[in-house]
Formats: C-alpha cells, sequence, structure tokens
C-alpha cells in the first residue's frame, strides 16, 4: 500500500521486547504538562520546518528501530505523517528555499524517488505533477492532484491529497488498532470539516471522506441543512463536550477533537503490548510538535484563548 512511496530498510530491526522498552523511556520524555510556563519556552530561531524536522527525526528513529511486521503495520501512519511533510517542501520551494528543503528530507521516510522528485523538479507545478504520479493508484490520477493547486493552492493540494489518501485506506486491510486510528482520524477531519461548512456557508458534499465511525451521509445531511445541533451532538458522542460555539476559532474544536484522540490513544497505549503502545507513542510525539507550531504561531492570543488551543 505505501511501499512504494516509503523507504526501504533491508534489516529487520530488534525485537518487539526491546523497542517497547527503549519507547517506554523515550515516552516519559515528552511534555506533559504544556500548561506550566516551561513547556511554553521555544528555542531562538523555532520555524515550522525545525518543529517538523524534529518530529521527523524521532519517526525516523522508531522506523529503524521496528522488526518488518511492525514497519508494514504503521507504514499507513508514517504515510499520514509525510504528506505534511511533501507540503512543507511545496512551500519552501514556493520561496526557493532549498536549504528547508533538505532540511526536512534529511529524516523523512519518504521514498528516494520521491525526495529526488522533490530535489529536482524546477517548480511547484511541475513538482505537483510528480507527487501525483506517485501517488497514482493511492489518491487517484495525477491530474486531480494538479487541479487541486490550480484551483486552490497548497492549501487546495493538501486537502485533496489527504482525502484521497484516507478514502484509500477505507479500502485497505489494517491492523484493528491501526484501523481504529483511522476511523477516530477521519471522525475528526470530518467534523472540521463540518464545522467550517456551517460557520462559512460552504456546501461541499465531496469533502466528507468515508471510513470513520459517523456516516459521511449523515454529515452531508448536516452540512446542506445547516444543522449546527447536529455537530454539537456528533462532538459530545466523539468527545464528550458539545462543539465550541460557531464564533470561536476552529482551533479550539480541533483541540477538543484531538485531546479526545489523544485520551483514547493514552488508554489503548496501555492496554496493549506493542502495537499500540507504539501508536500512543507516535501520537504523543505528534501531539508535541502540534502544541509548539501553536505557541509558536500564538502572536496575541491571549492566555484563555492559548489555554484553549493546546492539548493537554
Amino acid at each position: 500500500m505505501t511501499n512504494n512511496l516509503l523507504r526501504d530498510i533491508a534489516g529487520d530491526g530488534f525485537p518487539a521486547d526491546y523497542l517497547r522498552a527503549r519507547v517506554r523511556g523515550r515516552r516519559a520524555a515528552l511534555v506533559s504538562d504544556w500548561r506550566s510556563a516551561g513547556a511554553r519556552s521555544l528555542p531562538t530561531g523555532t520555524s515550522d520546518e525545525s518543529i517538523w524536522e524534529r518530529l521527523l527525526q524521532e519517526l525516523e528513529w522508531l522506523h529503524w528501530q521496528m522488526n518488518r511486521r511492525l514497519r508494514d503495520c504503521f507504514g499507513p501512519v508514517f504515510m499520514l505523517f509525510e504528506l505534511k511533510t511533501l507540503v512543507l517542501c511545496l512551500r519552501n520551494k514556493a520561496v526557493q528555499g532549498g536549504a528547508e528543503i533538505e532540511r526536512l528530507l534529511r529524516h523523512s521516510l519518504l521514498a528516494e524517488p520521491l525526495q529526488g522528485a522533490i530535489r529536482q523538479e524546477p517548480d511547484v507545478r511541475a513538482t505537483v505533477a510528480a507527487v501525483g504520479t506517485a501517488f497514482a493508484g493511492t489518491v487517484g490520477a495525477a491530474p486531480s492532484l494538479e487541479s487541486a493547486y490550480a484551483d486552490g493552492g497548497l492549501k487546495g493540494f493538501e486537502s485533496r491529497l489527504t482525502r484521497g489518501y484516507l478514502e484509500h485506506l477505507d479500502r485497505a486491510r489494517l491492523h484493528p488498532v491501526i484501523g481504529g486510528f483511522f476511523a477516530s482520524f477521519i471522525d475528526l477531519r470530518n467534523l472540521m470539516t463540518l464545522y467550517k461548512h456551517l460557520r462559512w456557508g460552504i456546501d461541499d458534499a465531496a469533502a466528507f471522506v468515508p471510513g470513520g465511525t459517523i456516516e459521511a451521509s449523515r454529515l452531508r445531511l448536516a452540512s446542506t441543512g445547516k444543522d449546527s445541533v447536529c455537530l454539537d451532538v456528533l462532538v459530545k458522542s466523539i468527545a464528550g463536550r458539545a462543539a465550541p460555539p460557531l464564533a470561536a476559532s476552529e482551533g479550539a474544536l480541533e483541540t477538543v477533537l484531538l485531546g479526545s484522540m489523544t485520551q483514547s490513544l493514552r488508554k489503548i497505549g496501555r492496554d496493549s503490548e506493542d502495537v499500540g503502545l507504539i501508536l500512543d507513542y507516535v501520537w504523543r510525539v505528534y501531539v508535541q510538535a502540534r502544541n509548539q507550531a501553536v505557541l509558536l504561531h500564538a502572536g496575541d492570543l491571549d492566555a484563555a484563548t492559548l489555554e484553549r488551543e493546546l492539548i493537554a
């Protein structure tokens, strides 16, 4: 499924019990109290690329440690995060940020041919076409990604790429724990899409991805009917609390949903011997990166708003 998109490693890594012990140690070193003053301090010179580079470095380490079974199991998860690597590289290509592209690709798990295309294509449009060719069969034909970029820029490209990838996974055979993770991720994405539709008066039925625990048809109906009550009910069914008011920031709702996923994955990590434990760790690494990005762009956010946008 992702074999041609991710780097291959000839070695077989370490036994699962050894990796579990290493992961537990590294997990303990991650920041857990994001509301403390110490967690809010970022090193001088922090950027989106440096934050993502640290995440990629950790995922690369994990990939090398895994045996073949775990690498195959986690390939779809690694690829999900590498979609953002692609977008960050394209963003830097647009401003001639060659050094930042190299920084991102240094620890990226993207396959060498894909990395080569990112480096060698002369501009963003040509790189989008090359990415579309590489993802053919996974997110649909290349022209769909090129059209998404032409119509909506990098945001449109990212949205189409992610949607196509998640739709592809809906037809794939995944480990039950990994399948549950993607169902929750799709729910999160779909609820965020519904929130945006309701707030901005958009109605795009094709934007909802099948494969979550919430039927896409129900989401489409709520979008068409401008049904904010349905959004509240659905968010509460997932996260145990109603959605923030539509006038609030999108980040506030995203934090509620991400926080719910975080709590669920922590429980799975406690109850599972290897796949759940490692998945919980991967997610915590992502949460750390996401919280650092929120702090980086906090700007003039007051303390109360910042509190709502950090994942505990």
